[in-house]
């Protein structure tokens, strides 16, 4: 009984460690795989830094926490500001940043402080 246990387990062990880790390749619970080229995925983490630099010097938006996901050239903006010209004013930093060539903002505004 125990030899069956432990190869059930030892069977499921690679789907639970998928699971946790997000990898998984069924659903859409799971992570797509990333096809960039080395290139492209420097030059989007060179973006998000430059986007990130600015936003630091902004008085504006330094205050607020953002996330900020490029891939392909193409810039998600994520975090909560509370106010609808903060949340503005980041998504037109980033998109006057070099090598930007388009914005998601998913930023929310809270205006419930």
């Amino acid at each position: 009984m125990r030899i069956v246990i432990v190869a059930m387990l030892a069977l499921m062990l690679p789907a639970c460690t998928s699971l946790l880790l997000g990898t998984g390749s069924s659903g859409d619970g799971g992570m797509a795989t990333d096809d960039r080229s080395s290139a492209q995925v420097a030059e989007d983490s060179t973006i998000s830094a430059r986007i990130r630099h600015r936003f630091s010097a902004d008085p504006d938006v330094s205050k607020y926490a953002f996330g900020i996901r490029t891939i392909d050239n193409i810039v998600t903006l994520s975090g909560t500001v509370d106010s609808f010209p903060a949340r503005d004013r980041a998504a037109r930093i980033a998109s006057d940043t070099d090598g930007v060539r388009s914005i998601r903002n998913q930023i929310v505004v809270n205006t419930n402080h």
